[in-house]
């Protein structure tokens, strides 16, 4: 074998070396983009869940038993969160989620937080926040009760570069 044979054969082992690399490289990739993309769909299910649930309760402490006509009858953003016996749900509720039988209204939600696991990729952790925001627009936080919440919803996973941020307005709409 002369220096021309050996140097071809280094050149064809340099590529085919190149070649599987690459092609290692690109399944890895789409392997990565394929998780992130099936914990992305699950996270938005699971912070729609959470939207669901928390709209489906009453919109303040005071509005469960009955009316209230003015603002200041409304909880202080200061005392958002569980109050009495809903104190009881731990800080990292896991299924069955007691949060769903122990808050009765928007803003016990605030701060609560959730391990929903999924069978395929996991535990998802959620977050949430309430917030009382403007009712000329709804983007701008207010520190004094209005008729209207933010709810937000962040939905985290190890699977995904970054998490998923669902938000829902809650409004007060009793007809008085």
């Amino acid at each position: 074998m002369n220096l021309g044979q050996v140097l071809l054969i280094i050149f064809a082992l340099w590529l085919l070396a190149t070649l599987q690399l690459t092609i290692n490289s690109s399944i890895t990739k789409a392997a990565f983009v394929t998780l992130d993309s099936e914990a992305r769909v699950n996270a938005i299910s699971i912070g729609q869940a959470m939207i669901d649930e928390i709209n489906s309760k009453s919109f303040d402490s005071a509005t469960v038993g009955g009316v209230v006509y003015f603002l200041n009858q409304l909880t202080p953003y200061n005392k958002f969160g569980p109050e009495g016996s809903e104190n009881s749900v731990p800080k990292y509720d896991r299924e069955p989620y007691l949060s769903e039988v122990m808050f009765n209204d928007v803003d016990d939600y605030h701060g609560y937080t959730r391990i929903d696991s999924s069978t395929h990729l996991g535990a998802f952790f959620v977050r949430d926040s309430i917030i009382y925001v403007q009712e000329s627009n709804q983007d701008a936080y207010s520190s004094s009760p209005t008729w209207y919440k933010k709810i937000i919803v962040v939905v985290k996973h190890p699977n995904m570069l970054d998490s998923v941020v669902i938000k829902s307005l809650s409004v007060y709409r009793e007809y008085f």
